[in-house]
């Protein structure tokens, strides 16, 4: 069994009105519509077990969700109106991602992707996805390997490993997929690799929040330990809503170290909520700025309320 790994290219409707102001009115169903991305490209690299490349796939499919591909993402992924003209149909494009996936495992930088595979799936009411079961994230293996304390981008991993990559080259799915099996091949060791193949992607926190404003913690699943000694760390504040995660900053219990804790929110494919952390040790100036701003924030909450 080898690995199918893959990048996706997709068509948003964010800052849409800049470039058509009455695209809202001319197309009332965009207002309730139920999903952020439409998958447009797919490309997808077979390797073997020993990170040989044995085969190649890629496809545009041709848009049925969004009614114009937005001149953003036109600039940064290079695909054109004729390419997806020339496209397939999703459930055609589905059909040949299976087919070329077989048993390998698939694999993606970051969970975006198979999320994304998932949610239009639903969307178009196609069943056909049993075959999306084992699955690596690349990113987290990367990350984790070369010790970094956040997830890198493919661009950061790739200036990390020393692998070049001509960033006109980057945005293209084909491409994607063909640097992300660099960036594998480099770190590959199954002995590793086989404690981070999901067997069942709907149980997998893959969907990131961007705004947690509206979202009430649960403290009981939050631990807020040292990333120094792993004791508690005894909060000055709350937690404060900081775009897609929430912030506090305190003292360690045991080593008396300044942390900033950040706490992610995301949700797995069935919407369950799941918590993860990054603990950073601040020095006195990060530490009291960090604390200026939580202060502004929460006396101003208590003003409003």
């Amino acid at each position: 069994m080898g690995y199918v790994v893959i990048d996706l290219e997709f068509n948003r409707m964010d800052n849409i009105e800049k470039h058509y102001p009455n695209i809202y009115l001319e197309h009332e169903y965009l207002k309730d519509i139920d999903i952020e991305s439409e998958i447009i490209e797919i490309g997808a690299i077979k390797v073997d077990q020993y990170m040989k490349v044995e085969e190649e796939l890629k496809v545009y499919i041709k848009p049925s969700i969004f009614p114009v591909l937005n001149p953003e993402i036109i600039n940064i992924t290079k695909i054109t109106n004729e390419d997806l003209e020339k496209g397939i149909s999703f459930e055609e494009a589905m059909a040949k991602l299976k087919e070329f996936t077989g048993n390998n495992i698939l694999c993606s930088w970051a969970k975006d992707d198979i999320a994304q595979i998932i949610i239009n799936s639903h969307y178009h009411k196609y069943e056909d996805i049993k075959w999306v079961n084992k699955y690596i994230d690349i990113q987290e293996y990367v990350t984790k390997v070369i010790g970094a304390k956040k997830s890198l981008s493919l661009k950061n991993a790739l200036t990390r490993l020393n692998i070049k990559a001509d960033s006109n080259l980057l945005h293209d799915a084909l491409n994607d997929a063909y640097f992300t099996v660099q960036a594998f091949k480099q770190l590959y060791n199954y002995r590793i690799v086989k404690n981070y193949i999901v067997n069942n992607v709907y149980d997998m926190p893959a969907i990131n929040l961007k705004c947690v404003d509206n979202i009430k913690l649960n403290y009981n699943m939050i631990k807020s330990s040292c990333p120094k000694c792993r004791r508690k760390i005894i909060l000055d504040f709350d937690y404060m809503p900081a775009r897609w995660r929430f912030i506090s900053v305190g003292i360690c219990s045991k080593c008396h170290s300044a942390v900033l804790n950040e706490v992610i929110v995301k949700k797995t494919l069935l919407g369950k909520v799941i918590y993860s952390e990054i603990g950073s040790i601040l020095n006195e100036i990060e530490y009291s700025d960090y604390s200026y701003r939580l202060e502004k924030y929460f006396i101003k909450k208590e003003k409003k309320s």
